[in-house]
């Protein structure tokens, strides 16, 4: 009753509260759902389908590469059509509450558009592994550079280049906005690109502000969804916390922690994966890719709340720039009642769920620390 009464007194809709647990169970409950099907296909696949696929491709195809580049296109896409119905149960939550405009046709094209950059990185990554498994017996370690270079890869052209394909964008027209946001961003000492109208409507009723790139990629950008419900003031909260990410290098630091746990996991696959392959009657070729990672899931499963509890540390750390950035540090807390309220987030999670899969502070915290800032 305690927490019920503090979210009224700042402001969250009690009856959007309950709809935001219901909505965070039904989506859990699909996402481990899910995660149990991946895992039984994989072990289903290592006992009885990698090394017959590789012996006939082998038998097929001769050369190595080309044995090699099919056997990650078949494996790619057999298991995005094995994640395809857990994907249409997400589809379908997302309408149950309310929170979609998107069609059937419109998903699927958006499913099939982000298969196929996988695909395209997969390759990449995958033929570099295995090429350096070829040449050294630090595998690992060059493994490990070219998933941080492809990481960053991706952080740099993600808002020019990827993002485009999902999302129409177009110069912000609102000159005062415009104006505004720049200000602050010439407060805040960051050089940014620009400020972008995101036309994100067509697929969702949630709200967006972001502050997206890598150096000269950096711009803002603002969801037609956020722009048609938000103050002025509330907007530039949104995006001086965005702000304070790139002020405390945060786009670095989480390149950087998810490097050092991926240097971490190549590590002790290298180390424990002969005994596995051993077991499994497999060699260290490509037909090993699914236990590599398996291995690699099981290793970032096992680490990931204190990645998150680092996350909830520079969350934190950025609204604490933007409640000293912006003139009205009431905004912040006000922004985030409504995006609570419209993106259906739960503010007030109980804490070992916050503690283990929430990569944020609960709304309500973030809330209240802004209130008592303004106070």
């Amino acid at each position: 009753m305690e927490k019920r009464e503090k979210l009224k007194d700042f402001g969250f809709d009690l009856e959007a509260y309950e709809k935001a647990k219901d909505y965070e169970l039904d989506s859990l409950i699909i996402s481990i759902g899910s995660s149990i099907v991946s895992l039984v296909a994989l072990v289903l696949f290592l006992w009885f389908g990698t090394k017959p696929l590789y012996n006939f491709l082998s038998g097929s195809l001769g050369n190595v590469w080309a044995v090699r580049v099919c056997y990650i296109l078949v494996f790619a896409i057999g298991f995005f059509l094995l994640d395809l119905p857990s994907g249409w149960l997400s589809f379908r939550i997302e309408h149950k509450y309310e929170l979609s405009n998107q069609d059937p046709v419109g998903w699927l094209i958006d499913e099939v558009k982000g298969m196929l950059i996988n695909l395209v990185l997969a390759l990449a990554g995958f033929i570099l592994l295995f090429w350096a498994l070829d040449v050294t017996q630090f595998w690992w370690f060059w493994a490990w550079i070219a998933f941080t270079a492809i990481s960053i890869f991706i952080g740099f052209i993600s808002p020019t280049l990827l993002m485009p394909l999902f999302y129409e964008f177009e110069p912000l027209e609102e000159e005062e906005l415009k104006t505004r946001l720049k200000d602050l961003a010439n407060r805040a000492r960051l050089e940014v690109l620009g400020v972008f109208n995101m036309e994100a409507s067509e697929k969702t009723k949630k709200a967006i502000g972001a502050l997206t790139g890598i150096g000269s990629s950096r711009r803002i950008i603002l969801s037609d969804t956020m722009l048609e419900n938000y103050s002025t003031e509330e907007i530039e909260a949104v995006i001086a916390h965005e702000m304070g990410h790139h002020k405390h290098h945060d786009i670095w630091f989480s390149i950087g922690v998810q490097s050092l746990f991926s240097l971490m996991g190549f590590y002790l696959i290298s180390t424990f994966i002969d005994p596995v392959l051993g077991f499994l009657s497999l060699e260290l070729n490509v037909s090993a890719l699914p236990v590599v990672l398996g291995m690699m899931e099981l290793i970032l499963f096992v680490t990931s709340p204190v990645k998150n509890w680092l996350s909830r540390v520079r969350e934190r750390a950025a609204d604490g720039f933007s409640l000293s950035l912006i003139d009205n540090p009431r905004a912040l807390g006000e922004a985030l009642v409504k995006l609570s309220q419209q993106n259906l987030g739960n503010p007030a999670p109980p804490r070992l769920v916050e503690f283990l899969f929430y990569d944020h502070p609960s709304g309500l915290n973030r809330v209240e620390r802004a209130f008592e800032h303004d106070a």
